[in-house]
């Protein structure tokens, strides 16, 4: 049963939405704006600060993958229906997320 041709193919359908001028004008303006906290954000139950300009944030971040490169390219020729093949597009996903700050699980 598990030799068996796949019954339906699965199709990504994808949906482009062309933006008005004014708008696309305000999105990169909001984009490129330096947004500054006038104050920290505090959690009120703990009174613990969630968020807080002073505090460098750590930009430099590696993602390591559940996968090695050769287990996810066998788990993208697995069957749709197997755990395996999704793990495998979700490691995908995060290298076109993250690109070059990804790393795989070392064997």
């Amino acid at each position: 049963m598990a030799n068996l041709p796949e019954k339906t193919p699965i199709t990504e359908y994808t949906r482009n939405v062309d933006l008005e001028p004014e708008v696309e004008g305000w999105l990169e303006k909001l984009e490129k704006e330096d947004a500054q906290l006038k104050q920290p954000v505090v959690n009120q139950q703990t009174g613990q600060v969630v968020l807080d300009d002073t505090t460098q944030q750590q930009v430099d971040f590696k993602v390591v993958l559940p996968l090695t490169k050769d287990e996810m390219e066998k788990g993208l020729k697995h069957k749709v229906v197997d755990s395996l093949r999704w793990l495998a597009e979700w490691c995908l996903r995060l290298i076109k997320m993250f690109g070059n700050k990804v790393a795989f699980r070392k064997v």
